[in-house]
C-alpha cells in the first residue's frame, strides 16, 4: 500500500513541481503511522454497542500502549465487517437492540422479582427482571489452572460469588493444573464444574471418532468423578460454527459456550446486527443452516491484556502484528466498559443480555504488563474487578443457571435455590 502511494505521487507530480515530493513523503508517513498506532476497535461489527452508550458514571478506557511486531501479513483492526478468524480476540463489538417492546407485571410477593410480559404479542420471550437490576455477569475459568483454585477462588469467596470452571480432563493432576481433590472441593463449595474436552485439541481437525472421544469422553470422565456436566466449552474458540462438531456436542450437552470476543450474549439470540434471528434454534428453517447464535454457541469473551492478532496454534499465546498492551488500570477500565455494555439492552429492569467473562491463568506480578501471555490476569486486578461487580450491584451467576426453553427456543435463567443472594425465578414469561 505504501509503495503504490509513492509511485502514484512520483508519476503524477514529479514533472510538475518539486513541492509534490515532500507531499508524497508526508502522505506516506501518515499512512504508515495509521497502520502502527491504532486505537482499540473491532473486527467484529456485530451489535450496536459503542463506548458512548455507557453510563456516565463508568470511566472510559485510557488509550493503550500500541506497538508492532514483524509479521508478513497483519489484518487491520479497524475493519467494519465481521471476520470469521477473529473469534478468540478481545474486541469491542456492535449490535442492534431487539425490536420487541415489553411492560412490567406486578412483583411476586414471595420472591421480590419482577417478570417481563409482552405487549399483547403472541410470542413469549425469555427476558428476565431481577429486582429491577439490569446487570448480570457470569464468570468462567478455562483450562484447569491450579492458580484458579489457589488465587481466584478466595477472591470469589471474599465477595460471595460463584463461578463456572471448565475442566480439561487429561490436564487434571499434571504440573501447574488442579488435582481432582481441587475440582471436588470447588464443586462441594457450590462452584459450577463443566466440560472442556479431554486434551484441549483443535476440534475442527478431528475425525468423527476423535470428536466423540474429546467431547463425549470428557463428559464421561467428569461423570466418573461424580460430576454430570450439561455444558461444554470449545477449545481455541473453534467448532461452534462447524455442523459436524456441533452435532456431536448436541448429543452430550444441553448448552455450549465459545470464546467469541463479544462482551455480550443475548438470551433470545436476536441482538446481532449482521445475523438476523428471532430465537436461538440451532438450525435455520431454510436448508437447515447452522445459525450464528444458538444454544451451542453462547458468546463469551476472554479477559486479555494484549489485544491483537494471535496464532490459532496456542490459546492466549503471544500477540503478533499490531498489538495493544493494557496495564492494570487500563484493563480495569476495559472490563468496566464491557460488563456495562449490557445496560443499553437491559432497561426498565428487564435483562435481555448478559456478559460472560472468561479467565485463564493467574499471575502474581504487581502489574499485568510484566506478562507476555495475553490471557494472563494478575491476582490484584482480578480482586479489583470482582470488587467493582460487588460494589456496583451486579448479579453474578454461574453458567449452569442458564437454561434452554425448548418451547420457544430461547435461553432463560433457571430458578435459584432459596437462600441464594438475589433469588431469581425463571425468565420464561407469559403473554398479556
Amino acid at each position: 500500500m505504501v509503495i503504490t502511494l509513492l509511485i502514484f505521487n512520483y508519476r503524477k507530480h514529479f514533472q510538475a513541481t518539486r513541492s509534490s515530493i515532500p507531499l508524497a513523503i508526508i502522505l506516506t508517513i501518515t499512512v504508515v503511522s495509521s497502520m502502527v498506532i491504532i486505537s482499540p476497535s473491532t473486527t467484529n461489527s456485530q451489535f450496536s454497542y459503542s463506548r458512548s452508550d455507557q453510563s456516565s458514571s463508568s470511566p472510559q478506557p485510557a488509550s493503550p500502549t500500541s506497538f508492532i511486531k514483524f509479521k508478513t501479513t497483519t489484518p487491520t483492526l479497524q475493519a467494519v465487517a465481521s471476520s470469521s478468524k477473529s473469534a478468540s480476540h478481545h474486541h469491542r463489538t456492535h449490535a442492534s437492540p431487539p425490536s420487541s417492546t415489553f411492560t412490567l407485571s406486578k412483583s411476586s410477593p414471595s420472591s421480590g422479582v419482577v417478570l417481563a410480559t409482552t405487549n399483547g404479542s403472541s410470542n413469549p420471550n425469555s427476558y428476565l427482571s431481577i429486582n429491577n437490576k439490569d446487570k448480570v455477569v457470569i464468570i468462567n475459568f478455562d483450562d484447569s489452572f491450579k492458580n484458579q483454585f489457589l488465587y481466584a477462588k478466595p477472591i470469589l469467596d471474599k465477595y460471595g460469588f460463584k463461578a463456572t470452571f471448565f475442566e480439561v480432563c487429561n490436564f487434571i493432576g499434571s504440573n501447574g493444573k488442579k488435582t481432582w481433590q481441587d475440582v471436588s472441593a470447588l464443586q462441594k463449595d457450590g462452584m459450577d464444574i463443566e466440560s472442556h474436552t479431554m486434551t484441549h485439541p483443535h476440534l475442527n481437525t478431528l475425525s468423527q471418532a476423535s470428536l466423540n472421544y474429546e467431547i463425549g469422553g470428557s463428559k464421561q470422565c467428569l461423570l466418573n468423578h461424580g460430576i454430570n456436566p450439561p455444558i461444554f466449552a470449545y477449545p481455541y474458540s473453534e467448532g461452534s460454527n462447524n455442523p459436524s462438531v456441533v452435532g456431536v456436542v448436541g448429543k452430550y450437552y444441553t448448552l455450549a459456550r465459545t470464546d467469541s470476543g463479544f462482551p455480550l450474549t443475548f438470551l433470545q439470540c436476536d441482538g446481532w446486527k449482521n445475523h438476523q434471528q428471532t430465537d436461538c434454534r440451532t438450525y435455520s428453517g431454510n436448508g437447515g443452516t447452522l445459525t450464528f447464535a444458538n444454544r451451542y454457541s453462547i458468546k463469551g469473551w476472554t479477559h486479555r491484556h494484549i489485544d491483537g492478532p494471535y496464532s490459532s496454534s496456542q490459546e492466549g499465546a503471544v500477540c503478533a502484528g499490531v498489538c495493544h498492551s493494557y496495564d492494570n488500570s487500563q484493563m480495569l477500565q476495559v472490563f468496566i466498559a464491557d460488563v456495562n455494555s449490557q445496560l443499553k439492552f437491559n432497561q426498565g429492569g428487564i435483562v435481555k443480555a448478559i456478559s460472560i467473562v472468561i479467565y485463564h491463568n493467574f499471575v502474581t506480578y504487581p502489574d499485568i504488563t510484566n506478562s507476555k501471555d495475553a490471557a494472563d490476569t494478575t491476582v490484584n486486578l482480578f480482586d479489583e474487578e470482582m470488587k467493582y461487580l460487588h460494589d456496583n450491584g451486579f448479579k453474578v451467576l454461574t453458567l449452569n443457571q442458564i437454561g434452554y426453553d425448548t418451547t420457544h427456543n430461547v435461553l432463560d435463567i433457571k430458578n435459584i435455590s432459596p437462600g441464594s443472594s438475589g433469588r431469581i425465578v425463571s425468565g420464561t414469561t407469559t403473554t398479556g
